[in-house]
């Protein structure tokens, strides 16, 4: 979408200098440019509830006040991005994953220990039919409560079969660990 298709989307609804205005500092502060339209919107929102009052202006002109407004609000957008970046960032590291986009860890494709993987088969077939249903519910990334939910029973009911699963899988010597 070229800019002056961008500017047109707005015509009527506030002066054009206006928008010109809030693409100019969409532009002038890097955002890119598949962004543009999204903020766009956002800044017609903030131009179309500005309220210039001399009064309460000391001394500056509309555009000034606006120009100002307009800024706050995208410094504001560029804050809560960088945030997310760094949130994002902290997150691959937390996983090994370095910013060069090298991987340092446990290998990300584990072989499978089949002996152990027989164990845990042979272990769910000695559990009752409920207690297969919440561990494969579980295995599957399910949460007690969704468990719960998905087959009609409180959260304690499922709770005390997570306790009857890792006892059984402790008395067979399989680590249950991560059932809790």
């Amino acid at each position: 979408m070229t800019n002056e298709q961008l500017l047109k989307q707005y015509e009527g609804a506030f002066d054009g200098w206006k928008a010109r205005l809030a693409l100019s500092r969409l532009k002038a502060m890097g955002f890119p440019k598949r962004d543009w339209p999204d903020l766009m919107q956002e800044l017609a929102i903030l131009i179309i509830k500005f309220d210039y009052d001399p009064n309460h202006a000391n001394g500056a002109t509309e555009q000034t006040a606006l120009y100002a407004a307009i800024n706050r609000h995208l410094l504001f957008l560029m804050r809560g991005r960088c945030r997310d970046r760094q949130r994002f960032d902290r997150y691959l590291r937390s996983l090994g994953i370095h910013e060069d986009g090298t991987y340092v860890g446990p290998e990300p494709c584990i072989e499978v220990d089949y002996a152990l993987s027989m164990d845990v088969e042979r272990g769910i077939a000695g559990l009752s039919q409920f207690d297969q249903a919440v561990a494969k519910g579980l295995a599957a990334g399910m949460t007690k409560a969704g468990v719960a939910r998905k087959l009609g029973c409180e959260w304690n009911t499922v709770n005390k079969a997570v306790r009857r699963i890792r006892e059984h899988f402790e008395e067979m010597g399989i680590d249950a660990e991560g059932l809790r």
